[in-house]
């Protein structure tokens, strides 16, 4: 039996983690992990009540990224064969944990990314605009480069072999974690397929913050992260899309 962890990064979600950790236990039996990225709200002390889990604490806010690039190095020195990765705002379903399990299960697949786009479905919420509009851009440039044919290249809930992870050098910390990491999923030659998720936005004020919170700074800096991890790897672009990034 592949021994098998959720990890959940968790930062200022005081409302949610009693529920989305009951929906998780009822899901997967096995193990749990709560990155608090340094919440200055009662995340951190409402997890330390939750039995059962394992924490790492940031002291302070490093970012999304870090927060995967703990369960990555969490689940790769602690000997997992299978990691699922959720967000733990009620905006991903448990429910889907087990069949993404069966997925890597059955082999032939390093990692198994979700997507709120791939099936239309009428009881999906409707994205904000900016988010999607950055969304399809950057997933159109990274099927560019890639060839997997993604639909939605920035959902945090994904599916991963750990054994595939274990040559990754990820450094990205904060939300342009994705673009770092598609371009090594590619570089290392990972195998990607895409499961269906619904689509829900819980919080559409929730904030990116900072400059973050421009539309245009924010793929700005998508972006400059994605030209500067093709360089790193000495990957070169495809010539339809040099006016594009």
């Amino acid at each position: 039996m592949p021994r098998r962890l959720v990890a959940v990064p968790v930062y200022n979600e005081e409302p949610y983690i009693a529920r989305v950790m009951e929906r998780l236990r009822a899901f997967h039996g096995g193990d749990i992990l709560a990155i608090d990225d340094g919440s200055p709200d009662r995340s951190g002390e409402i997890l330390r009540t939750i039995p059962g889990i394992g924490i790492i604490s940031h002291p302070r806010n490093q970012g999304y990224g870090g927060s995967l690039i703990d369960a990555f190095n969490y689940a790769i020195a602690n000997g997992y064969d299978h990691l699922i990765t959720i967000d733990c705002d009620e905006q991903h379903e448990p429910r889907y944990i087990p069949e993404l399990f069966h997925r890597l299960d059955r082999g032939g697949v390093d990692i198994v990314s979700c997507s709120r786009y791939l099936q239309a479905n009428a009881a999906d919420d409707a994205p904000p605009k900016d988010r999607f509009a950055i969304n399809r851009r950057v997933t159109e440039i990274i099927n560019g480069i890639t060839g997997y044919g993604l639909t939605d290249s920035f959902c945090g809930m994904k599916g991963y072999r750990v054994a595939a992870l274990a040559p990754f050098r990820l450094t990205e910390k904060g939300y342009a974690f994705p673009l770092q990491f598609w371009v090594q999923a590619f570089h290392f030659g990972l195998t990607v397929e895409e499961f269906p998720i619904a689509r829900i936005y819980k919080n559409l004020n929730r904030t990116f913050g900072g400059e973050l919170d421009d539309p245009q700074r924010r793929i700005n800096l998508y972006l400059d992260v994605l030209r500067k991890e093709l360089a790193q790897w000495s990957i070169s672009l495809p010539s339809e899309l040099i006016p594009t990034i």
